[in-house]
């Protein structure tokens, strides 16, 4: 218990996982809730779905975002703020509506549907609006870089896998990621004072049209190297930002 209460009251590598739900009862509810009128997903046949939005396209979602993710996209909007046309009312507040009447056994339906999106593209669901959004709070100036998008992985190294993981980026990795068209750089750094999920990678992107290549999956070299990449690392999630999410401040820091 003392060990526990150390490491922040949980234990090592500890995520919210919710429970199994029906697949088929959390496809109802998607329907009945009205889901469908703002979320489109391909391949489904909702009478009243959405074509291009205002919500973000869940298709191929359920490979990219693990279920605690869709289970706080549910409960609390405001969690992640999708920086795009119609995602955020003019109060600052996510434009999905809250859903206070569901029940436990509903959300672990409509998780369990959403985590069954799944497709053979392994970048399907990657064609998002931004997330993470820098604020406009006033902060250090970032260093120059020749990066004008940045599409950022926050995750674990699967157990057992970190040398291997080292290796093919050294062996093969990094260069595939460089012959991809506007990829200028990928930097890895480790968080210590996360509890979970202290690995971030950093892709750096010429500017938004060669991010935007990337996700849509033009290139089978980048689908090639992002699969190999993601069968090293636990669940994850994507944002992109327009400044560098993580730097050193050097009017801030000591030699």
């Amino acid at each position: 218990m003392d060990a526990l209460h150390q490491l922040g009251g949980i234990p090592p590598g500890w995520q919210l996982t919710p429970l199994p739900g029906d697949v088929q009862a959390g496809r109802r509810a998607f329907q009945d809730l009205g889901c469908a009128s703002c979320h489109k997903v391909a391949g489904e046949t909702f009478a009243d779905q959405a074509n291009g939005g205002p919500g973000p396209e869940l298709t191929g979602m359920g490979s990219h975002h693990p279920p605690a993710y869709f289970l706080e996209s549910i409960l609390n909007p405001d969690a992640v703020l999708v920086d795009g046309p119609g995602f955020v009312s003019p109060d600052g507040h996510s434009a999905m509506p809250a859903y206070p009447d569901l029940t436990v056994t509903q959300l672990e339906d409509l998780v369990a549907y959403l985590s069954s999106l799944t497709s053979g593209d392994p970048h399907a669901g990657h064609a998002v609006a931004m997330f993470g959004a820098p604020s406009p709070a006033e902060r250090p100036t970032p260093p120059a870089t020749p990066a004008g998008t940045f599409f950022v992985q926050t995750y674990d190294v699967q157990p057992g896998k970190v040398k291997d993981f080292e290796a093919w980026f050294a062996r093969e990795g990094a260069k595939k990621f460089l012959a991809v068209d506007g990829l200028v750089g990928v930097d890895t750094y480790v968080d210590g004072t996360r509890p979970t999920q202290v690995v971030t990678t950093v892709f750096s992107f010429r500017d938004d049209a060669a991010l935007n290549a990337f996700m849509t999956a033009n290139d089978p070299g980048a689908v090639a190297v992002g699969s190999e990449f993601d069968a090293f690392v636990g669940p994850h999630d994507h944002k992109v930002f327009r400044l560098p999410p993580v730097y050193r401040a050097p009017a801030l820091s000591a030699p």
